[in-house]
């Protein structure tokens, strides 16, 4: 693939600011938005967002280009200084043909999202050429309530100029051994499986590149891991740091685990290869920890002790 420049670091977060939401897949619980909006209030920010995010078409909030409309208004809105998104799910993929790509490349701010939003991510790092930030939705996982470790790590990677440095968490196990340091990029496996021969086609080539994902059968996680090694996606790797892999469950009746269905499919691959990161999908426990991830600046992946190590900030 053509190298491509480096990739923008947005302005960071100061208090005061205003955070602009929308809603660029599915349709949401409207009191947990509300209780999403007040944190983000207690927490030093002005809000602000479109009523027509509280739309509905089919399982999404609103209709393509209305919600597409809604990406390119924040970004070209010179209030706004990050971008949240209220509900992931389904129909991120349906705004992009919509999206103004000009407006994106001129004016790089925080966005923030995951799951089914990772073909935003991508997108905004592949054509708006800018750090993006796989971390929390608002509606049902900003509250209150939230883990402090999640909060602390949120606010660390959008409002501070340094470097996250070491992430050491108990969950996190080893795949493969290794030490190595390279630029982190990815999300959600089946999103970024489902980009492949698309022109958001991820590009791994000497990257590491984070997966994660919820409520899938092995075999569908097998054939994941298959569809990336066969589109070469895996030959030029780094590293590969997987996330929880919540409810990801053996339905064959033979009783496999995550662990043996990564260690078949990766026997191959040889590079350091960790699992069980604590950012993603947490399942129903609104207390599991959720760690905001920079996505486009360089990490080191120690798959030693194993630990991981943010080298730069996500932010300016």
């Amino acid at each position: 693939m053509v190298e491509l420049p480096a990739a923008k670091k947005p302005s960071r977060l100061r208090d005061g600011d205003t955070i602009g939401i929308i809603a660029p897949a599915w349709s949401f619980d409207q009191e947990k938005f509300k209780i999403g909006v007040e944190q983000l209030k207690a927490m030093g920010f002005r809000v602000k967002y479109d009523n027509t995010i509280f739309s509905k078409y089919w399982s999404m909030a609103g209709h393509d280009r209305e919600r597409a409309t809604q990406i390119n208004r924040m970004f070209s809105s010179k209030e706004i200084k990050a971008i949240f998104c209220a509900k992931a799910g389904y129909g991120s993929i349906r705004t992009i043909p919509y999206l103004d790509r000009n407006i994106i490349r001129r004016n790089p701010k925080i966005f923030v999202g995951y799951s089914d939003i990772t073909i935003l991510l991508y997108y905004l790092y592949k054509v708006g050429r800018m750090i993006v930030f796989h971390g929390p939705v608002v509606s049902g996982e900003i509250h209150k309530g939230m883990s402090e470790i999640s909060l602390d790590y949120l606010m660390l990677a959008l409002t501070h100029a340094a470097p996250l440095g070491e992430l050491r968490f108990p969950t996190l196990k080893i795949l493969k051994p290794g030490k190595v340091t390279g630029v982190l990029i990815g999300g959600n496996m089946s999103m970024l499986d489902s980009a492949i021969g698309t022109p958001y086609d991820i590009d791994t080539d000497h990257k590491i590149l984070f997966l994660e994902d919820i409520g899938e059968d092995l075999e569908v996680i097998d054939n994941y891991i298959m569809h990336l090694k066969l589109a070469g996606k895996l030959k030029k790797i780094k590293g590969i740091i997987f996330g929880r892999m919540i409810d990801c469950l053996d339905h064959s009746g033979k009783h496999y685990t995550v662990r043996d269905i990564l260690e078949d499919a990766l026997r191959d691959v040889d590079v350091p290869i960790v699992y069980g990161f604590p950012s993603g999908h947490r399942g129903m426990d609104t207390a599991i920890i959720n760690i905001t991830l920079p996505l486009g600046v360089s990490v080191t992946l120690d798959a030693e002790q194993p630990v991981i190590f943010i080298n730069e900030s996500g932010v300016r």
